[in-house]
């Protein structure tokens, strides 16, 4: 770079400075850069803003009977898990521990938890007590994502016990091993800035897997029945129509500014690398839009044309709210665990190429069930982004943006390996979170068997028979 700038007031930095904790209790600006604390904060409540985004979407896809529950649900999760987080969450992810999968008794109810520095290891650091509520707002969101699974499928009493155990057995040792220094990917240098696996594609194989267990489970109440019920076929979760556009939009609008701080705040300061991640953010969800409106108009134009040789004029179906709104989110899924690594001219082509994969996978989902396209958008969103980020990572230029962050870079710039330490933490994360939510479910539905022994199996059979034919969550 030729070009020469001229500042006329640069703040001053010191290094390597030890301080007892009580030096920083009593002058914690001596520490901490005040910027650094405001946005932070305002990533954190950034984040939290995710959450009604994702129930305002869930709510605007669904059926009309389903529709409060699903505006409830995620605000309902976020509060459960937010208890958990501050109980036992924070210290099972981040906590010092021997185990690379789970923490150790620090920090139980954030005791301790306070003026810590945490976060970057080379450069200016955070509270810990504020790392603590970021990470605790992405905590809060996994869990939100999941329970859209529960649609026509469980009661939310439920489903608040199971997501406990989730968030426990499932989220908790995912992010351990992608965020905290002793976890066994970030050990082994694996890139995820912003949870392409600990939120994405956890969240979609846990959604995957809940739907799963419910189309066996569905399966066998009908051969205890006989096959014979009447009303059982009429067990359609797949999606029937949109409810309320109005939501939708609204949803949409809400993750879009959230994912501001999702993916800028990953960089836990207020420095240049958050700058670019959030414009990569940005051009990646405009990609994604225009790419699945555009699919859908090749779609429309295809099936149109397909039977006769006249040109068919195309309708307005090609460009479908909705169909944008899908395509937005898949792109910020999809720049979610490269934000921070690759340069902001790249982003279009996450966006492009996970609002292509996310809508060939949405037949997936329907045959598993996964009534809201949790699976198609968010894990194989995920996915998309992991293995884009072991390729075009960036060696030099975005993550040194931040004034001391390096990496190898991904295989564009001659690290091949990389791109195998992405797939292999994506499978990892993906089988994970399928099989232990499948087992968390077995145990449930077993221990539900028990407390009900001195019952009729056929009452409760009817009984859940009954409840999932009024579809109603």
């Amino acid at each position: 770079m030729s070009d020469t700038f001229k500042f006329d007031v640069i703040p001053a930095l010191k290094y390597n400075v030890t301080a007892t904790a009580q030096q920083v209790h009593d002058q914690p600006f001596l520490y901490f850069q005040g910027a650094d604390i405001t946005w932070m904060l305002i990533s954190s409540a950034l984040v939290l803003l995710m959450v009604p985004g994702a129930a305002l979407f869930y709510s605007g896809t669904t059926e009309r009977r389903s529709t409060l529950s699903m505006i409830w649900l995620p605000v309902m999760t976020t509060t459960v898990i937010g208890l958990q987080w501050y109980l036992w969450g924070y210290s099972a992810t981040f906590s010092s521990s021997s185990t690379r999968f789970w923490g150790g008794r620090d920090g139980i109810a954030l005791h301790n938890v306070l003026l810590k520095p945490v976060g970057n290891p080379s450069g200016p650091q955070i509270p810990e007590l504020l790392y603590a509520l970021y990470q605790g707002m992405f905590a809060c969101f996994t869990a939100s994502l999941v329970s859209g699974a529960v649609v026509q499928k469980s009661r939310p009493g439920t489903f608040l016990i199971f997501i406990v155990i989730w968030s426990t057995c499932v989220y908790d040792p995912i992010a351990r091993w992608t965020w905290s220094p002793e976890g066994w990917s970030n050990h082994w240098g694996t890139l995820d800035f912003a949870g392409g696996t600990p939120v994405h594609i956890c969240s979609g194989a846990s959604a995957a897997a809940y739907s799963v267990f419910h189309r066996l489970r569905i399966w066998r109440i009908r051969n205890r029945q006989g096959g014979n019920r009447q009303g059982v076929t009429s067990i359609q979760i797949q999606r029937t129509g949109h409810h309320n556009v109005t939501n939708v939009v609204l949803g949409t609008a809400f993750l879009w500014i959230g994912w501001f701080g999702f993916n800028g705040g990953s960089a836990l300061g207020s420095n240049m690398r958050a700058v670019s991640a959030c414009m990569s953010t940005h051009i990646a969800a405009c990609a994604g839009g225009v790419t699945a409106c555009l699919l859908g108009m090749a779609l429309v134009w295809f099936q149109a044309n397909r039977d006769t040789s006249e040109p068919a004029r195309l309708s307005t179906r090609q460009y479908s709210i909705i169909t944008f709104c899908n395509g937005a989110v898949a792109g910020l899924v999809a720049i979610t665990p490269a934000a921070g690594y690759v340069p902001v001219s790249f982003s279009p082509l996450f966006g492009i190429l996970g609002a292509l994969f996310c809508n060939i996978a949405l037949d997936l989902s329907k045959y598993f069930w996964d009534s809201l396209d949790i699976f198609a958008v968010h894990a194989i969103g995920g996915l998309v982004g992991m293995i884009l980020t072991g390729f075009l990572a960036s060696r030099d230029d975005i993550p040194q943006l931040d004034g001391f962050t390096t990496i190898p870079g991904g295989g564009l710039s001659g690290h091949w390996v990389q791109l195998g330490k992405e797939i292999a933490d994506a499978l990892a994360g993906l089988g994970w979170a399928f099989v232990v939510t499948f087992i968390i479910l077995l145990v449930m539905e077993f221990s539900m068997h028990l407390m009900r022994g001195k019952t009729d199996p056929q009452e409760y059979i009817v009984a859940d028979l009954d409840f999932i034919d009024e579809a109603t969550v």
